[in-house]
C-alpha cells in the first residue's frame, strides 16, 4: 500500500514533506522562482491543499503508470513518485536544462521507474507518442497531471495525444488554467504579462470538456472543476490518440463559446445571426 492510498503524508510542515531519504518543498510564486532544488531536497510549485485535494480525488485507487507534465524544478516528479510509487512515471518539462538532484533521484530507482524527459514540449504529440510506446509497455496510464505551459494550444494538444491513453477511470488533471479570471491588476490590466498576455486562456479547452462530458459521457465520465484545477474522468469508451474533441460533443451547430485569445473578437452586448451590438 502506497503513501497515498494510506492517507499517510509525512508532512513536517504546510510546506514541507520528509520522506526520509528526500524532502520536497511546496512553495508558490514569488518563492517558486527563487528557492532551487538542490541533493536531497526538491522543490514543488503547489500548496499542500493542491496536494490533499488531488489525493482525494484519486481516492485510493492505484497510480500505476502516470505522467506528469511540467516538472519545473524536479519536485513533482519526486512527490508524486513518493506517494503513488507506480511501475512507471514520465516527467516532461520543455526546459532542456537538467536537474542534477533529479537525475541522481531516478538513477537510485529500480527498473527505470522515474524516466525524465527534459526539452520536451508538451505540445510535440510525436515524442509523447513515442515515450508512451518505450515506457508503457502498451498499458494504460492511470494519471496525468499536467502543470506545464497553462496555454490553450499546447494544453489541448497533450490531452489530445494522453487522454485516450487513460484506462476507464483514470483522471486527467489540468492545473493553474484559470489565470485569465484572476483578480489583480498584473492579471486583468497587464493581461498577465508578456508571457500570457497575447495568449488563448485555457478556459476555451475547458468549455469543450464540458460539451464532451454533456455529450459523450462513454468518453468523459465526470468533469469537476476545483477552483484551479481540472479534474476530467476518463470513461470506456474507445478513442484513439490525437482525436479531434470537436468531433465528440455537439452545440446546436453554433460555434463553441471562446475567450481568447485576446483583441480578436469585437465585444458585444447582443449577437444575432445577421448583426452584432458593440460595445466600444
Amino acid at each position: 500500500m502506497t503513501n497515498a492510498e494510506r492517507g499517510d503524508i509525512p508532512w513536517v510542515s504546510d510546506t514541507l514533506i520528509d520522506f526520509g531519504d528526500v524532502e520536497v518543498e511546496l512553495c508558490l510564486p514569488p518563492e517558486l522562482y527563487e528557492r532551487e532544488t538542490t541533493g536531497k531536497h526538491f522543490i514543488a510549485g503547489k500548496a499542500r491543499w493542491m496536494v490533499e485535494r488531488q489525493i482525494a480525488e484519486i481516492g485510493g485507487r492505484p497510480v500505476t503508470r502516470m505522467i506528469d507534465l511540467g516538472i519545473y524544478k524536479g519536485g513533482s516528479a519526486v512527490l508524486y513518485h513518493k506517494l503513488f510509487a507506480p511501475e512507471k512515471l514520465i516527467a516532461i518539462d520543455s526546459n532542456a536544462k537538467r536537474i542534477p538532484a533529479l537525475e541522481a533521484y531516478a538513477a537510485r530507482q529500480p527498473d527505470r521507474s522515474l524516466v525524465i524527459a527534459c526539452g520536451v514540449n508538451q505540445a510535440d504529440t510525436a515524442t509523447l507518442d513515442r515515450l508512451c510506446a518505450e515506457e508503457l509497455g502498451g498499458y494504460p496510464l492511470d494519471l496525468v497531471v499536467d502543470d506545464a505551459s497553462h496555454l490553450y494550444a499546447e494544453t489541448r494538444a497533450s490531452f489530445r495525444a494522453l487522454f485516450p491513453r487513460l484506462r476507464a477511470g483514470g483522471r486527467y488533471i489540468i492545473e493553474d488554467w484559470s489565470w485569465a479570471h484572476w483578480a489583480g491588476d498584473f492579471w486583468q490590466k497587464d493581461r498577465g504579462g508578456e508571457y500570457f498576455r497575447d495568449k488563448q486562456p485555457v478556459t476555451d479547452l475547458l468549455i469543450e470538456l464540458l460539451l464532451l462530458c454533456a455529450s459523450s459521457p462513454q468518453l468523459v465520465s465526470r468533469l469537476q472543476v476545483d477552483g484551479a484545477i481540472i479534474y476530467v474522468e476518463r470513461g470506456q469508451g474507445s478513442l484513439e490518440p490525437g482525436f479531434e474533441l470537436s468531433d465528440h460533443y455537439y452545440s446546436r451547430g453554433e460555434p463553441v463559446p471562446r475567450f481568447g485569445p485576446p483583441r480578436t473578437r469585437a465585444r458585444g452586448l447582443y449577437v444575432s445571426p445577421t448583426y452584432v451590438v458593440r460595445q466600444d
